[in-house]
């Protein structure tokens, strides 16, 4: 269930980025799952340069979780970062972690890792 060593890399400042992650072997539904990037792991999470919060209600610019799983079905999680969100991240190198609650309370980090993004060549975009 859980991937502890992922990187993200290949995507450009100011563009849009779809992080979709399935999870299986689910004891209970998916009911709340974060993604949290900080400059280093023990930052507090009010530091956090991003967190996105999403619940099964599709928010526009954040989120969803698409299909919260549960026992014999995979959950399926999708997290917008939206330009804006990837323009104030720079080039900076981050540490980032998803985490789900279930519905009977239970927390999981389902996969840690590292984030950077690269920059971009063409700045007009309209």
């Amino acid at each position: 269930m859980s991937d502890l060593a992922v990187t993200i890399s290949g995507y450009a400042v100011g563009d849009d980025l779809e992080i979709r992650r399935t999870v299986t072997g689910l004891p209970d539904d998916i009911a709340l799952a974060w993604l949290t990037l900080k400059r280093y792991p023990a930052q507090p999470d009010s530091e956090a340069k991003l967190q996105k919060k999403i619940t099964p209600t599709d928010v526009p610019g954040t989120g969803q979780i698409v299909a919260v799983g549960g026992v014999g079905s995979d959950g399926d999680m999708r997290f917008d970062l939206a330009p804006a969100d990837t323009s104030g991240l720079g080039t900076h190198q981050y540490v980032y972690d998803i985490q789900i609650k279930l519905g009977n309370g239970t927390v999981y980090t389902i996969e840690k890792g590292t984030i950077q993004l690269t920059t971009d060549v063409t700045r007009a975009t309209t």
